[in-house]
């Protein structure tokens, strides 16, 4: 094998390792978008829970 195709094959697999790390990446925001959505609306039921409760004066 020359020194090109070694070089060819290390800048291929450095490639691949990118793109699986952007892989990862990308999906480890969609988990933190989903569990800031889920945060956002279990804040959204306290709020209504606690309104209600206000009004009938057991908070």
């Amino acid at each position: 094998m020359t020194w090109q195709q070694e070089l060819d094959d290390l800048v291929y697999d450095e490639r691949q390792r990118t793109k699986a790390a952007e892989k990862r990446a990308s999906e480890a925001e969609s988990r933190a978008n989903e569990a800031e959505t889920r945060a956002d609306e279990e804040k959204s039921r306290a709020d209504k829970y606690e309104k209600i409760l206000k009004e009938h004066g057991l908070l």
